[in-house]
């Protein structure tokens, strides 16, 4: 195997085990820890567009929803990039359900903030294939 199969056998791996591990955080560890409720506040919205004057690219456009939540007198507070349809979706409410874990309230998630699993599990085919092809010695097209 050369250092450049070793190099492809890596990223694959590291693809794989880091869509593995998203998965796995968001599906078993926070949906089990998570279990008290509290509302959640959108606190400000933002828009920020990044130009590309020097190339033919288009420019790119990045949302991101802060918003806070309290308990026991507690003002946590959190800012997250979002997609344009899941800031459309939470905008169209004042208040939202913020699951957090009672040991430690600073760990949470909202559930209309969806998770990237499609990302994520191409990340994984990615990861997969890479590694098929570099483990099965089948050249790639």
């Amino acid at each position: 195997m050369e250092a450049s199969d070793i190099l492809v056998v890596l990223a694959g791996l590291v693809l794989v085990v880091y869509g593995i591990f998203q998965l796995l955080r968001r599906y078993v560890f926070l949906k089990n820890r998570c279990t008290a409720q509290v509302d959640g506040n959108i606190l400000e919205t933002e828009r920020n567009v990044k130009e590309h004057h020097d190339s033919d690219r288009p420019n790119t456009v990045t949302y991101y929803l802060k918003y806070h939540y309290l308990v026991d007198g507690v003002e946590y507070a959190k800012k997250r990039m979002v997609s344009k349809r899941q800031l459309k979706v939470i905008g169209k409410h004042d208040d939202f359900t913020v699951f957090y874990d009672p040991s430690k309230p600073k760990r949470h998630y909202v559930l209309e903030l969806k998770f990237r699993m499609l990302f994520t599990l191409t990340l994984i085919a990615i990861g997969a294939i890479l590694l098929y092809y570099t483990i099965n010695d089948v050249p790639m097209i």
